[in-house]
């Protein structure tokens, strides 16, 4: 019997089962993203109807299947996607509901992991709770995206948007649930305390016990992923265990997520301070999978194990905290 050679269509639809949720049926998405019937799906998914270039650019628009991929079988090229974010206070919402939305559809796959690593405070304990969510919020829009109605203004609780804020948080409790591996270094709170600590000197606080106030929750926010690493577990009720925590003694020099969820992989690399770049590419998946792994076996497992090391990691962090503090009651 003759095998039927695989199509580029093919291709991209094996890919784009590769990132839909597991509950979500093809045929059935293709025809209501295409506005078409579930017969005329089934036809473009077996492939005796052909994809419109128009049809591909829906479909991609909301999976990110990355047409490089399919297309290209070039080991130096490869595509990366990204949120615009300057000088637009719709894009930054645009950019937190991508946050929240990414990962929605990976808790929706049973198998799945996070690597993380930290050169800076991962960007979801960042939403640790609303007092840090709004300070970051604010920071970025003032300091990083340079939006004109926050140059003029001091920071003061209240004046970030609430919705903007609760959507901020709601990333955070997102990635509660999410099974994560985590490489921090001793500095990785450094950006943090150096954001807080600027803003102190600069007078940019309305209020200096506002910046104390972020200090509590910054040693809030140590106590608790000193539990997670303690349990091994993101929450106390979680049955498995679904955190590490790894200590690098190596600087990083970047902040880097790697997503292997079911077959698929995913990258994510920092740039312009808050925003990544991100692919599926399959060469640049793996290449860094292999970076990432190399940076564990460099690392200290402090999560679980090694007491000790885990004692001496949290006590230089909340050292860092504690000179912050120190400096701001001198201002």
């Amino acid at each position: 019997m003759k095998t039927k050679t695989e199509t580029v269509q093919d291709v991209f639809f094996k890919k784009l089962k590769e990132v839909m949720p597991p509950s979500i049926g093809m045929a059935e998405e293709i025809a209501e993203l295409l506005n078409v019937s579930i017969d005329s799906a089934y036809r473009r998914i077996r492939g005796e109807t052909a994809l419109g270039i128009n049809e591909i650019y829906t479909i991609t628009k909301k999976y990110g299947v990355s047409l490089d991929n399919i297309f290209s079988s070039l080991g130096d090229t490869v595509t990366f996607k990204y949120t615009k974010l300057v000088d637009s206070k719709e894009n930054f919402t645009k950019y937190l509901s991508g946050i929240l939305n990414h990962l929605k559809t990976l808790n929706s796959f049973p198998e799945r992991k996070l690597f993380y690593v930290a050169e800076e405070l991962p960007i979801f304990y960042s939403f640790f709770n609303k007092i840090l969510t709004e300070f970051k919020l604010f920071y970025w829009q003032r300091s990083v995206l340079n939006l004109q109605e926050y140059q003029s203004q001091k920071f003061k609780f209240g004046v970030v948007d609430g919705a903007l804020i609760d959507l901020a948080h709601n990333c955070y409790l997102e990635y509660r649930k999410t099974p994560s591996v985590e490489i921090w270094t001793s500095e990785t709170i450094f950006t943090v305390t150096k954001q807080i600590e600027h803003y102190a000197e600069s007078g940019v606080f309305e209020n200096k016990q506002d910046a104390l106030t972020l200090i509590a929750t910054l040693k809030e926010m140590t106590g608790y992923l000193k539990e997670c690493a303690d349990t091994g577990r993101k929450e106390i009720s979680d049955k498995t265990e679904n955190f590490q925590l790894y200590h690098s003694e190596v600087v990083l020099g970047t902040n880097c997520i790697y997503l292997n969820v079911a077959n698929a992989k995913h990258a994510y690399i920092s740039f312009n301070t808050m925003n990544s770049l991100n692919t599926n590419n399959n060469e640049f998946c793996e290449e860094t999978e292999h970076w990432v792994k190399n940076i564990i076996k460099k690392s200290t497992l402090i999560s679980g194990v090694a007491e000790k090391q885990r004692y001496q990691f949290f006590s230089k962090l909340n050292g860092y905290i504690d000179e912050c503090e120190r400096k701001i009651k001198s201002v």
